[in-house]
């Protein structure tokens, strides 16, 4: 399997694929998902969720419905979304999620890939990241005052990991541990799947 880093090149593949295309960038917390999910978006053009965003207030790992109802659903019937999530309102966060519909999605975050979305999701990019490296950057990120989240967090992400095993389904596998980011195809492209 080659190794590649040009973003350039994975998003020239990416467009080739039937739309509208859902992409799902995998891996543990603190991985490098978002920078990899910003750098691809840029070089597609197009909008991404994050599940940070649908799961803030409301569960560690079961907003999936969630994300089917209020953004797949409606996207994917070519549909612009515009909703705040209960959690926001209850909890007093400003805004909402907006994305406008189009050819392409890019889902980022822990379980952006999770068995239940499997009929949703075209491509999974998995982030290949140790554990030990990404709890060594996200005590960085997140700071002191964030170290017993953190270890909560870990604890129910290893769980989730371990049954979930999202690498398994994984046709774009990044390394994680260097920042080059560089990444390769685990299989050849899928054939243009159906959004279900």
């Amino acid at each position: 399997m080659s190794q590649n880093n040009n973003f350039a090149d994975l998003a020239a593949s990416l467009v080739q694929l039937e739309r509208p295309l859902v992409i799902a960038v995998d891996g543990r917390s603190a991985s490098g998902k978002s920078t990899f999910a910003q750098h691809l978006a840029q070089e597609m053009n197009c909008p991404t969720v994050h599940t940070d965003d649908i799961a803030w207030n409301h569960s560690f790992f079961d907003w999936w419905p969630l994300l089917i109802d209020n953004v797949l659903k409606p996207l994917l019937a070519g549909h612009n979304v515009g909703w705040k999530p209960a959690a926001w309102t209850e909890h007093g966060r400003d805004g909402m999620i907006e994305i406008a519909a189009g050819p392409a999605l890019l889902i980022e975050g822990v379980g952006s890939s999770r068995q239940e979305l499997t009929e949703w999701i075209n491509i999974v990019i998995w982030i290949e990241t140790s554990a030990s490296l990404a709890e060594q950057r996200g005590l960085v990120r997140d700071g002191p005052e964030a170290r017993e989240f953190w270890f909560e967090w870990q604890r129910t992400e290893r769980s989730f990991l371990a049954n979930d095993r999202p690498w398994e389904r994984a046709t774009v596998v990044v390394d994680g541990n260097s920042d080059e980011l560089s990444y390769w195809l685990r299989t050849t492209w899928p054939s243009p799947a159906s959004s279900g």
